[in-house]
């Protein structure tokens, strides 16, 4: 029979029964415990980047992102699928975000987007 430890340990984290769990060695518990694994749930929100924007209306950009289910990120990842970009963008953050297919927009088209659901035809 599996210890108090192991044993609390699998009700919690398993669906196996008290009589189940009780047939259990220490070795088989512990061997159990350590098989299952808690995955994460996939984010599937679109990841978008704010660059070249003063503080403030990063920030105003950054929070109508959250409001509509985006996730902001701060750099250019190949999970990215926006760059949003502002009057002081810097060219190679650009670059890097298009040789990685990555949609640069600027804040009208960001807004847009937002608004309309429709995604900016490439530039």
């Amino acid at each position: 029979m599996a210890s108090e430890k192991p044993t609390m340990i699998l009700k919690s984290r398993s669906d196996l029964g008290d009589e189940e769990i009780a047939s259990l060695t220490d070795a088989e518990a512990w061997k159990l415990i350590y098989s299952i694994r808690t995955t994460k749930a996939k984010d599937s929100r679109l990841h978008v980047c704010f660059t070249g924007f003063g503080t403030s209306k990063k920030e105003e950009l950054t929070n109508l992102a959250h409001d509509n289910r985006f996730k902001v990120v701060a750099s250019v990842t190949q999970k990215l699928d926006y760059l949003v970009g502002g009057e002081n963008a810097g060219p190679k953050k650009i670059e890097k975000a298009e040789s990685q297919g990555v949609q640069f927009l600027r804040e009208e088209q960001f807004v847009n987007l937002v608004e309309t659901g429709e995604v900016p035809s490439a530039t």
